[in-house]
């Protein structure tokens, strides 16, 4: 619930006008890369303040007993607000894993309302790369330019489960028809795509869109039972 107004809106241009960034300062000896911690992100979100803003966050419970965490931003003055509100999903049911939960969506939600990002920007670098083109010269025009995936014509047959073709990393031809399906089917359980594929990564697996058809319903299948959504979301903390 929102209650959204044009002295915020006019205080949220003062405060983006300043062009607010956050500094990957956290770093994951696993996966060797810096990210964005919550304090990070807290400090940098703090500016709004000098625009007569204020943000507060807090839990809150679902009428189907999930749990959330809520993310105000408020103008001091009028009080108009908006509100982002993040799922909590817990990898383990005790307190560590309601503390990695909260910490995730507090940063989400935070960093959301706020439109902060990393400071990092690799010109879609890894994007491109991601889907299995490089960038190579071409030789009629001399200028350099992103070149086509290659063809991968043997994966169909394979489960996604195997740990095999995680390194063909272009999109399966099934995947421009399929995409809004198998997002809407994670958004029904409040997953994020990206993560997911980088869980896929990690086995040693392609991501979704690598996947035929029937491997992604593969996938989705798992992350809708209870234990295949714990593997997930015990990868999630544990990275």
């Amino acid at each position: 619930m929102s209650n959204p107004g044009p002295e915020l809106f006019k205080a949220m241009l003062a405060f983006q006008a300043t062009n607010p960034s956050v500094a990957k300062g956290g770093y994951n000896p696993h996966f060797k890369s810096h990210y964005i911690t919550l304090e990070d992100l807290t400090a940098v979100a703090r500016g709004c303040n000098a625009h007569g803003l204020v943000f507060y966050q807090y839990l809150d419970g679902g009428a189907d007993g999930s749990d959330f965490c809520v993310t105000t931003v408020a103008h001091a003055e009028s009080g108009q607000y908006v509100e982002a509100r993040v799922r909590l999903l817990y990898g383990k049911v005790n307190p560590q894993g309601q503390g990695s939960a909260t910490t995730f969506a507090r940063r989400y939600g935070l960093g959301t309302l706020f439109a902060l990002c990393e400071t990092e920007d690799d010109d879609a670098i890894k994007a491109m790369e991601s889907t299995g083109r490089r960038m190579q010269k071409n030789e009629h025009t001399n200028k350099s330019e992103w070149a086509a995936p290659p063809q991968d014509e043997g994966r169909d047959n394979v489960p996604f489960d195997s740990g095999v073709g995680a390194e063909q990393s272009s999109h399966h031809p099934s995947w421009e028809q399929g995409r809004k399906l198998f997002h809407e089917k994670l958004s029904r359980l409040d997953v994020d795509y990206y993560e997911v594929a980088a869980w896929m990564e990690s086995k040693n697996n392609p991501r979704p869109s690598g996947m035929n058809e029937k491997q992604r319903q593969q996938l989705a299948d798992r992350l809708c039972t209870t234990d295949g959504l714990h593997q997930f979301l015990n990868w999630k903390e544990e990275r």
